[in-house]
């Protein structure tokens, strides 16, 4: 077999999400294969949310002989053009999906108004 030599430099990828939006939240599933918790790390800053994901470390003793997928560390910045409410952000990360829930604003909330 013949050995394969790999640039092991990690490039930056834009990972395939989905948002759906619910009455009181949004939800977002972000796609971030053999990224495990401790490597997701999320930001809002003002109206954009920042989220990045680090693949784990190759086992110890792990040589690669090929590789069908780059080494990569995903890289995702999503414009919020509406209120959310930043504080009760939740995040989870379960088979290299993380799905987010953010909680619409109280005033961002549909209403119903009553007719005199």
């Amino acid at each position: 077999m013949n050995t394969l030599l790999e640039n092991n430099t990690a490039c930056k990828v834009r990972p395939y999400y989905e948002t759906a939006e619910e009455t009181d939240a949004y939800t977002v599933r972000v796609w971030m294969p053999g990224v495990k918790k401790d490597g997701v790390s999320l930001s809002l800053h003002g109206e954009e949310l920042s989220i990045a994901g680090k693949r784990s470390a190759v086992p110890e003793g792990w040589r690669t002989v090929r590789r069908e997928s780059a080494a990569a560390d995903y890289e995702l910045t999503l414009g919020l053009n509406v209120e959310i409410d930043g504080e009760k952000i939740a995040a989870k990360v379960e088979d290299g999906i993380l799905t987010l829930t953010l909680p619409k604003a109280e005033k961002a909330k549909p209403r119903r108004i009553s007719i005199e």
